[in-house]
């Protein structure tokens, strides 16, 4: 597949079936992840692969935070699929252009980790949300408070055929001197 075709055909996922991701499929994922651009190389990008019963682990233990309506979205939104990985950025808030540098790689970084799913076959969701935010859920995964969750990242086999069509419109572009 080549990265035209990854990107026109790439579709977000939310429902998976409980068949597993391999560790080498993974591992592939995260190869593709690392090779997105960051300014003067900071690789600002740390990877938490949670599954199996972490995942229950890492709910319960926002769960214990928070509200009973935000813990029953925690734990539904983390066992939603076999595995996910968590994208988080190491911040630099003393250096706010850094820091904004360094969060704009981790997208990148997110984004290359799609299409490498997508290329492997895989179901993915992004998200952030909420869950981004609780201090339970960058305790759990071992970061600084000042550290950014930028990405939830759902993977498994697709429980629905197909993926959903999407519209795309024209980009909005001034030219100049072209």
């Amino acid at each position: 597949m080549d990265v035209q075709q990854a990107i026109r055909e790439r579709r977000t996922i939310g429902q998976f079936s409980d068949q597993p991701v391999t560790r080498e499929q993974i591992e592939r994922l995260l190869e593709a992840a690392v090779w997105a651009p960051n300014h003067r190389n900071t690789e600002p990008w740390r990877f938490h692969v949670v599954a199996g019963a972490a995942r229950e682990e890492m709910a319960e233990a926002i769960a214990a935070t928070v509200d009973e309506g935000r813990a029953r979205a925690a734990r539904s939104k983390l066992t939603r699929s076999p595995v996910f990985i968590v994208v988080s950025q190491v911040r630099h808030e003393q250096d706010p252009v850094l820091d904004l540098e360094d969060y704009a790689a981790c997208s990148c970084a997110t984004q290359n980790l799609l299409l490498a799913a997508h290329a492997e076959g895989l179901a993915a969701k992004w998200s952030t949300g909420k869950l981004a935010h609780y201090a339970a859920a960058k305790e759990y995964l071992g970061l600084a408070p000042i550290d950014r969750i930028v990405a939830y990242v759902y993977l498994g086999q697709a429980a629905v055929d197909g993926a959903p069509e999407a519209e795309r419109r024209e980009p909005n572009v001034e030219w100049r001197g072209l």
